[in-house]
């Protein structure tokens, strides 16, 4: 059981900082770039928010098992 909850913490360290380094990296392209509005900015961060950690957080374990 302990590994489960070891394995539970990680994924969700590595949503958040997924989702914290999508996040700071291409902000700056959406405004300065593609210059979007707030109203997109923020559809643009929920629809991040509900795609980038989950898939972060996949990304991650299988980069892990690919390096051992």
């Amino acid at each position: 059981m302990p590994d489960i909850k070891i394995k539970a913490k990680q994924f969700i360290i590595d949503a958040i900082i997924s989702f914290i380094y999508w996040t700071v990296t291409l902000t700056p392209y959406m405004v300065f770039v593609v210059k979007t509005s707030i109203d997109q900015y923020i559809a643009w961060l929920v629809e991040e928010a509900l795609l980038v950690p989950p898939l972060g957080a996949i990304f991650s374990i299988i980069a892990r098992k690919i390096k051992r």
